[in-house]
């Protein structure tokens, strides 16, 4: 019988451990939905400071019905940045402040509302780090984000990184 409750607790926990974390962050209404974004597609405007941010991150795109679909693209620095300028419409890549913006630390892995931002996932190393423009001190060093963390760090702009791209409201 001890083995049974065993194998049953193990079997729920890989169930439970397997499904998308969907932490309560920013703002909630009494309903539990988050009120801080203005969800439209796969946009989402920040109701606090305005700018727009793609919910997918780069290379993949909205699906009503799955999310985020498609893969994941890595870019170097240079690279983020002519892949945002291709997208027209004002979208770029953010600057430290503005993508440190949706770190929301009573949140845990991730650090961002996966009900706004569905795809925040690991890479091979266990980490979800995100471009930003804005340069580490006098280093050509460019600071990123953990999105799983919420730790910054600094890399070369060879690199190849996560994409959010941000854009300001129209």
């Amino acid at each position: 019988m001890r083995y049974l409750i065993a194998f049953v607790v193990m079997a729920l926990l890989s169930v439970i451990t397997a499904l998308p974390s969907f932490a309560l962050c920013y703002d909630r209404d009494d309903n539990g939905r988050q009120t801080r974004f203005q969800l439209a597609e796969g946009e989402a405007t920040d109701r606090r400071t305005g700018l727009v941010w793609q919910r997918c991150s780069a290379g993949r795109r909205w699906d009503a019905k799955l999310g985020c679909a498609g893969e994941v693209q890595r870019f170097t620095l240079d690279d983020a940045q002519s892949f945002a300028t291709a997208q027209g419409n004002g979208w770029r890549v953010p600057n430290g402040a503005e993508l440190q913006s949706l770190v929301d630390r009573t949140c845990s892995e991730p650090v961002v509302d996966a009900e706004v931002f569905p795809d925040i996932r690991p890479n091979e190393e266990g980490l979800a780090k995100f471009w930003t423009t804005s340069p580490v001190g006098m280093l050509d060093l460019y600071y990123n984000f953990d999105f799983l963390t919420g730790a910054a760090d600094g890399n070369s702009r060879g690199i190849a990184l996560n994409l959010r791209l941000v854009r300001s409201a129209r």
